[in-house]
């Protein structure tokens, strides 16, 4: 079994590909950036999502996330916690970031809907079985 095949059984939530716009703003932050900071998606699953950004973020600390995922009709909206921040090797300014998602909202209750469709056919797409097991 490959390492990736080993990360991917040990995730609670699968883990799907996916780049789209991010926008975050760090929580209480001591700096006092009014504005938010514009990111990039790596993959996102149901429990969190990695992001790159241009900014070195601390474990443990909480950001406010706005997602704009293709197909849906308004952004995902998500308070996370930082669990992670790897810089990228050969760059000064990129950081991969890895957050667990403690609360999502979407502006209308069609979006919800919408994204948990999206992600299930994202997983079907690569073969993952999104039915419930009936036991």
């Amino acid at each position: 079994m490959s390492e990736s095949e080993k990360e991917q059984r040990r995730r609670e939530y699968p883990r799907v590909k996916e780049s789209c716009e991010v926008s975050f703003r760090v929580v209480d932050d001591a700096a006092g950036r009014p504005e938010d900071e514009g990111a990039k998606a790596v993959n996102i699953s149901g429990g969190g999502m990695c992001f790159r950004s241009h900014r070195m973020l601390t474990p443990g600390s909480m950001v406010a996330l706005r997602m704009a995922l293709e197909g849906l009709p308004s952004p995902v909206v998500a308070l996370a916690r930082v669990v992670w921040c790897e810089q990228q090797p050969d760059s000064d300014d990129q950081y991969d970031v890895g957050v667990e998602f403690w609360w999502i909202g979407w502006a209308e209750a069609e979006s919800q809907k919408a994204m948990l469709t999206y992600i299930n056919g994202k997983l079907k797409d690569l073969g993952v079985d999104t039915s419930e097991d009936p036991g």
